[in-house]
């Protein structure tokens, strides 16, 4: 691929306990550009900025932690049950991620990298699958889910669920994404199916 090419551009969505970073972590092994949307969100709110005092402006000086950055934790309990704070979140955060985003693509574009991926937990709940050239989607049972958050993450149950209950289902995921990866055996098994899922979306353009 010469530096003038644009790179194939693969969208990667799951919902919360699905394992869709750890998709995004063997991909990135193989040596794969891998844009954490997620992560350039959580910087946003991170990072003393204008990303927090706009925060703190919507929502109060009580989601200032001492450090002064968001009580991002606070605040995740406030937005997933209030879809108007959510969108008003959303507004702060995505324009600011869109432009790191930009500067990514730029990146892998002028290094003749063949693709880059977007680990996008929002892909599906903005409607944003027509900007890529594929969709891979990953899906796990939903017992599976909650006892991975409740482990790994420390989080509770209620918690979980309220952050499902904000995410399209896997049943839409299904219907709208262009491959899937089944999360339910163990690791070597998911890195097996990761990879062919990607080498499958990456068959040259005709």
């Amino acid at each position: 691929m010469t530096a003038s090419s644009t790179p194939r551009r693969i969208g990667l969505t799951g919902g919360i306990g699905s394992g869709k970073s750890t998709v995004a972590g063997i991909w990135r092994e193989a040596g794969h550009r891998v844009i954490d949307l997620d992560a350039y969100s959580r910087a946003v709110l991170d990072e003393p900025g204008p990303g927090v005092e706009e925060a703190v402006a919507r929502f109060g000086e009580q989601y200032r932690t001492a450090g002064g950055t968001i009580d991002r934790a606070a605040l995740a309990r406030l937005v997933f049950a209030d879809p108007a704070a959510r969108a008003d979140l959303e507004g702060i955060v995505l324009g600011r991620v869109d432009q790191a985003v930009r500067e990514e693509e730029e990146a892998a574009r002028a290094a003749g990298e063949a693709v880059v991926v977007h680990d996008n937990p929002l892909l599906l709940e903005k409607h944003r699958e027509g900007e890529y050239d594929a969709v891979i989607g990953v899906i796990a049972r939903h017992r599976d889910r909650i006892d991975r958050v409740v482990r790994d993450r420390g989080r509770d149950r209620a918690y979980v669920e309220s952050v499902m209950a904000a995410q399209v289902t896997d049943l839409e995921r299904i219907h709208r994404c262009d491959l899937l990866i089944l999360n339910n055996a163990d690791l070597g098994e998911l890195r097996e199916r990761s990879l062919r899922a990607l080498r499958r979306v990456l068959v040259p353009r005709a």
